[in-house]
């Protein structure tokens, strides 16, 4: 593909150039950054041969194009011309396009495969996009010579557009890499309008929005071939078939409670009606809760370098908050929020705003305000609700870069929580013991805070119009979740009956927990071990409650990830020694440090890597960096003296000998230690998928293997489960995700280890019965998760 080289005065924004093209790309893009100079003192500058060694980098025999800001960066890139090699120097095009956008453009158009001409053209016109949308330039992106209706022998496709964004960068870009390959003319038609389908910029100009008919025409000799494929494409809803499933589903019962609210909406003597969101009867005084936004302070502008850097080490600091919490429950709602920071039209705003000089904290709030006004407007009220994901991520971001004191919701003794609204991250630092229940003023059934609180277990309702206004703050009131009800002023009679309902809802709930405590013993008769996944300390009360036998994922990046400064070889050990003393007797699987590229850590900077989900993860990285393993590995081993209970997971597992150096640095530091390691169990994750193909040779080797199916799915699609554009294939039912499970459960068998699971798919209910199917005898899921999974495990037999 054609190669692109960015050369910039400042290596700060180079990179973030790039970093945008690949993520428009999804790290398609062959794409160098020559830029900066290597002087701490004067950083700002240009380097020739820096130029001329990244052409080389890039080099193919498409060629390359090399786009440039002003003054001494066009004269380096021209000087490297001439160093280079005649034959690489005839394929190298400089050009005038605009840095940023040209960037974006061209990177799209060299990832599809096309011709270096185009790559070049959609480089140039790359700023027609903006130019008319604001009209402050005619368009001059002129129709095909010869258009589609001129000619009666073009195949055509209809589509209606069902993206809650309609057809915006993302979707573009996959259309452009889908048709980019046929001979053939192709294009794209909206009402009267139409562009080449092969232009990521003409597509966008477009502006296709959700419910809009498009049509693909085609003409020439694979012109079949391209209609089938977008066809395909089409189905998929162009790499976000997900989100659109969950929208139209969600928008069928949004549709629903919006009429039943309006049924609903009457007026009640001594109390506020709304809509249900988690059934349940409390009681308690009333605490009131107001955020908000940080302003913009009055400050000058300073540098724009300046001004984008810090913006972007805000978003940092958020998005590596956000994969922390992604990682417990509910957590897919705080991986969504990362990935809406990680957004290439997002960064593009912002900085575009910084561009025309205004300051970092302005830029951001002007952009998260339009992006917000964009889902109040949506035509339906699942998109309309996601506004307050938009105000929660802008909220963070801008206490970051303001070091404003975040507002705590601060409760004293069990309450009911009154406000307006609430962000995810409100709800996600709850205490479930203070807070007993929720009523919004505004909100809705399908935001994910509500989602949150249906996770907890915590009676809550909606559009609760007024409540803000009827009740104070200590007042007593009882939520009555059932039916949407607040009662701040109820009839005796009325009391009683809901003094009665809530009784009988508690005993429910009691005999539920009660049961949860009971083993998931199957019809046939055959006990299936069920044990919890935790992040640390706090999670076990709720794990134990919930009827866990066990810990089968102690995820220890806790430890590491929550402290500026490195854990100690004691504070380790007496973590992993308290939580295996509270277990008794039921085992606990402490899995090995987890983190890498992706999954940074503070106090221990890494190298970043272009791929970092096939880099230094897991056993990779703890066997380069030993000291950091080791310290780790002896807290363990102190901690199993006293704690038999305890066993050692490893993540990221592809060879045998990586279980071999394990082994080795095991038995080295319990000698320096002079403790036996020999009856500590070691299992391993199999989530690569050659530690499946080597399934029989690890098992000689360890005691127990635990399927990690997130990464396992991940990496057997070969789909990144972050990226929107291919979550269809990021699914654990795929035959192939199925088939290499078996086969782990097959050599777990074979060599007669335990075989467990510790992904997402160990609580799924839908999954219970394949599984047990296929041969796995133990799973570990979330705590919320394991009475509804043991409930799901006595109702099945493994007689077929």
């Amino acid at each position: 593909m054609v190669g692109i080289v960015v050369v910039s005065h400042s290596r700060r924004l180079a990179e973030g150039v790039a970093e945008l093209a690949t993520q428009m790309t999804q790290g398609k893009a062959n794409i160098a950054i020559a830029a900066g100079v290597d002087d701490p003192e004067n950083p700002i500058g240009t380097d020739t041969i820096a130029v001329m060694e990244a052409i080389e980098r890039v080099n193919d025999e498409k060629g390359v194009i090399v786009l440039m800001d002003l003054g001494s960066a066009l004269l380096s890139a021209e000087m490297a011309l001439d160093l280079l090699d005649d034959q690489i120097k005839e394929s190298v095009t400089l050009i005038s396009a605009p840095i940023v956008e040209g960037t974006m453009a061209a990177s799209v158009a060299a990832a599809a495969g096309l011709p270096l001409a185009t790559v070049v053209e959609e480089a140039q016109n790359a700023l027609g996009v903006k130019q008319a949308h604001l009209g402050d330039q005619p368009s001059t992106n002129a129709e095909p010579a010869q258009t589609a209706k001129q000619d009666k022998e073009a195949l055509t496709y209809d589509w209606i557009v069902q993206n809650p964004h309609g057809l915006h960068a993302r979707p573009a870009a996959a259309i452009v890499g889908a048709l980019a390959r046929f001979d053939c003319q192709l294009w794209l038609q909206k009402g009267d309008r139409q562009v080449n389908a092969k232009s990521l910029n003409s597509i966008a100009k477009l502006g296709v929005r959700c419910n809009e008919t498009i049509t693909i025409h085609a003409l020439g000799s694979q012109a079949v071939d391209a209609i089938a494929a977008f066809k395909a494409l089409a189905h998929d809803h162009f790499g976000e078939k997900q989100a659109v499933d969950d929208g139209a589903l969600e928008h069928q019962s949004d549709e629903v409670d919006a009429l039943q609210y309006e049924v609903n909406a009457q007026t009640i003597e001594g109390a506020i009606t709304g809509i249900s969101v988690n059934e349940g009867i409390v009681t308690a005084p009333v605490v009131l809760f107001t955020s908000d936004m940080p302003p913009a302070p009055d400050r000058p502008f300073g540098h724009k370098t300046d001004e984008i850097t810090h913006v972007k080490q805000a978003i940092e600091c958020v998005v590596q908050r956000l994969q922390r919490q992604a990682k417990q429950a509910k957590g897919d709602i705080f991986s969504a929020h990362s990935m809406m920071l990680s957004d290439p039209e997002l960064w593009q705003s912002v900085e575009s705003h910084i561009q025309s000089g205004m300051i970092a904290e302005q830029a951001w709030l002007e952009t998260l305000h339009a992006l917000a006004e964009e889902y109040r407007h949506a035509e339906t009220l699942y998109m309309r609700e996601r506004e307050a994901d938009v105000h929660d991520i802008a909220r963070q971001v801008m206490i970051e870069m303001t070091g404003a004191k975040p507002q705590a919701i601060e409760i004293q003794e069990p309450s009911i929580l009154l406000a307006h609204d609430l962000m995810p991250s409100d709800v996600a630092g709850f205490d479930r013991e203070k807070v007993l229940g929720i009523c919004l003023s505004e909100g809705g059934k399908t935001s994910h805070s509500a989602i949150l609180a249906r996770a907890m277990g915590i009676p809550a309702m909606v559009k609760a119009q007024g409540c803000l206004d009827a009740v104070r703050s200590g007042q007593m009131v009882t939520l009555d979740g059932f039916k949407g009800h607040l009662w701040f002023a109820p009839s005796d009679e009325i009391q009683q009956a809901l003094d009665a309902q809530k009784i009988e809802w508690q005993n429910a709930r009691k005999s539920a927990l009660a049961s949860a405590q009971q083993v998931a013993m199957t019809r046939d008769g055959i006990a299936i071990p069920v044990l919890a996944n935790i992040g640390g300390p706090n999670d076990l009360e709720n794990a134990l409650t919930s009827g866990a036998e066990g810990v089968g994922l102690f995820r220890t990046e806790f430890l590491f990830q929550d402290s500026e400064a490195l854990p100690t070889e004691d504070e380790q050990y007496q973590v992993y020694r308290d939580i295996a003393a509270a277990l008794g007797d039921k085992p606990l699987t402490i899995r090995s440090l987890d983190v890498g590229g992706d999954k940074p850590l503070a106090a221990y900077p890494m190298p970043e890597e272009d791929n970092p989900f096939l880099g230094l993860r897991g056993v990779r990285l703890c066997l380069k960096h030993e000291a950091l393993f080791n310290t780790q590995l002896r807290a363990i081993l102190k901690a199993f003296q006293v704690q038999p209970n305890i066993q050692l997971m490893i993540p990221m597992v592809a060879q045998v000998e990586e279980v071999k150096k394990v082994k080795a640095l095991l038995a080295h530091q319990a000698q320096q230690l002079g403790v036996d390691a020999s009856k500590l169990p070691v299992g391993i994750m199999i989530e690569v998928p050659a530690a499946v193909l080597n399934a029989d040779a690890l098992a000689q080797e360890v005691d127990f293997f635990s399927i990690g199916t997130n990464d396992l799915t991940q990496y057997v699609m070969a789909a990144d489960r972050g990226n929107t554009a291919v979550a269809e294939l990021v699914n654990y039912f795929e035959p192939s995700v199925l088939k290499a499970i078996e086969l782990t459960c097959a050599a777990g068998e074979r060599a007669g280890i335990p075989v467990s699971m510790c992904g997402e798919m160990a609580g799924d209910p839908n999954a219970t019965q394949m599984l047990l199917g296929i041969g796995l005898r133990k799973f570990s899921a979330s705590a919320s998760l394991l009475p509804g999974l043991k409930a799901q495990i006595r109702q099945l037999s493994l007689q077929a």
